[in-house]
């Protein structure tokens, strides 16, 4: 009796069609004929169909088998068993196994893939590149990644670095790729980098000697003395990691780059000058002490000279009696030096010039004090910081009387302005110009005979004083007839003499006067008078003599 085809096992179909069993493993191609939600048969040229689980249909999660495939489709599977009830397919262990081979050429090549992220496990997250793979947490990322559920669900590049055949065990990793794009990156960007540009970054990394600036792709150094123009202790009280700066770049060593913040901020100078100018009044503090004049820091970083002769309008006060160390002073701006960058200050002309001040003019008669008397002349202060000269030509109407003689350092005179320049800061006094020229009152002239007092002597004659402040000088060889060797033998100083002007220049101040002339000149004149008295007795002899010849010849 013929039995039912559908009573038969699969063993005695297969040898009743004289069929050979297919091998488990073995790749065979079908057309599917049947589709259902959770299974797919398909007609693989045999005695019966094979059947394909949802679970074995595809590598990706899906709610049905019609999601993958329709009747019709060509498509391969893998024998995974084969016995008396079905034969059992998988698509989804020969997509596996491609895409082992596939990994495996990826994995030999170093080729890189994209990977999405399922989960976190310890160590580390599963991602999947086909196959599920490892990725250790500390080939995520170039840097330490504290945060790893911030990738799931992401899709990433990553490099299989372990590849187990055995097993199947597949780590891959991210930082390899991320690695090798920050390289090429960092090459593409070094081409072009020059020396001295600006570039935008962040500071990425602080030690005790500078940070670390990212710009782009590249990092660089900036040294703890390139940070700020002002000196830096500590890197922390200047930068923090994160912070966005601009920088200079100021050296390229091989790779290595040397960076500057400084050189793109304004020196203190310069931030300085951008909001003062010359003639500014402003508070600064004493720094140093040098010969020509102190230093005064007037804003952090930045230090100007109050020289010498700007510290005090007393000419003669000296820097230690006028600042110290430390001690804060107001000060004016003089002059500003943007190139060099030089400030010159002034302690003194913070208060008004006391020239200007002065309030005096040529022609005025004022007091003063004697501060000092020298060769040149004496030096008067008329009033506070105001010092004029009064040269040894105008001590006296008297060219012959020492001014040394007339005045002493703190005596109180009278004197008259002859010169004021208040720019230059110079005051010309006479201390004889306070009374008239005496030599242009006179009334004598030359030859006439006056009266004087002798005032002084040497060993060339005497000095006598014919008017007040007009004095004239008696040559030893005309005070008297006689041959002398010393003044003193004939003359005495305060004797009253009697003297004839034998020289009178008044403009020159110069009067010669003579004590012989006088007696010269009277013996001459009696001398003269006896003559002619001599001439009129010979003429009348004479007449007496010839008078009667004389009528008798008439």
């Amino acid at each position: 009796m013929k039995q039912n085809p559908e009573e038969m096992t699969m063993s005695e179909v297969l040898s009743m069609a004289n069929f050979d069993l297919p091998a488990v493993n073995d790749v065979i191609e079908g057309e599917v004929v049947r589709v259902t939600n959770q299974e797919v048969t398909v007609d693989i040229h045999g005695a019966t169909e094979g059947t394909i689980y949802l679970n074995e249909l595809t590598l990706d999660k899906v709610d049905s088998a019609k999601d993958v495939v329709k009747i019709g489709d060509k498509i391969k599977a893998m024998i995974k068993k084969v016995d008396d009830e079905q034969i059992l397919l998988s698509r989804r262990a020969l997509l596996e196994y491609e895409r082992f081979q596939e990994l495996k050429t990826a994995f030999e090549k170093g080729e890189t893939l994209v990977a999405k992220v399922e989960r976190v496990v310890k160590g580390g997250l599963i991602v999947n590149i086909g196959l599920e793979a490892f990725l250790p947490a500390n080939m995520i990322d170039v840097k330490y990644v504290s945060d790893l559920n911030q990738y799931v669900s992401q899709e990433i590049p990553v490099r299989i670095v372990e590849f187990n055949a055995r097993n199947r065990k597949i780590k891959v990793s991210r930082k390899m790729v991320i690695a090798e794009q920050l390289k090429a990156a960092r090459d593409e960007q070094f081409s072009t980098l020059a020396l001295g540009e600006i570039v935008e970054g962040e500071v990425v990394r602080i030690e005790k000697y500078g940070a670390f600036v990212r710009f782009g792709s590249l990092e660089g150094l900036v040294h703890i003395s390139e940070i700020s123009h002002l000196p830096v202790a500590n890197v922390e009280d200047a930068l923090t990691v994160g912070q966005k700066v601009s920088a200079k770049v100021i050296k390229i060593d091989g790779t290595k780059l040397q960076l500057s913040i400084k050189a793109t901020l304004m020196t203190p100078f310069e931030q300085f000058a951008s909001t003062h100018q010359v003639g500014d009044v402003l508070d600064g503090q004493v720094v140093r002490l040098m010969d020509f004049g102190a230093f005064v820091e007037v804003a952090a970083g930045v230090e100007g000279l109050v020289h010498l002769s700007e510290l005090s309008w007393d000419h003669k006060a000296k820097l230690d009696e006028v600042v110290s160390e430390g001690q804060t002073v107001r000060v004016r701006i003089l002059s500003m030096d943007n190139k060099n960058h030089r400030l010159a200050l002034s302690i003194k002309q913070v208060e008004q010039d006391p020239w200007v001040a002065f309030g005096h003019q040529v022609g005025d008669v004022i007091k003063g004090q004697v501060t000092n008397v020298t060769d040149l002349g004496a030096f008067i202060k008329v009033a506070p910081y105001i010092e004029g000269l009064c040269h040894y030509t105008e001590a006296s109407w008297n060219p012959q009387m020492k001014l040394a003689s007339m005045v002493a350092p703190m005596d109180e005179v009278e004197v008259k302005i002859i010169s004021l320049d208040a720019k230059k800061h110079r005051l010309g006094l006479s201390l004889r110009q306070v009374k008239s020229n005496p030599w242009e009152s006179v009334t004598f002239k030359t030859l006439d005979v006056v009266k004087g007092t002798v005032v002084a002597t040497n060993d060339r004659g005497a000095f006598v004083a014919v008017e007040e402040d007009v004095v004239g000088f008696l040559p030893m060889n005309q005070i008297t007839e006689k041959r002398i060797s010393r003044v003193e033998d004939v003359l005495t100083v305060g004797q009253e003499v009697e003297v004839k002007v034998t020289r009178f220049e008044p403009k020159q101040f110069k009067l010669e006067l003579s004590i012989r002339r006088i007696v010269e000149d009277a013996e001459r004149e009696e001398f003269n008078n006896y003559m002619q008295k001599q001439e009129a007795m010979e003429n009348e002899t004479l007449g007496d003599l010839f008078g009667d010849a004389l009528k008798n010849l008439l």
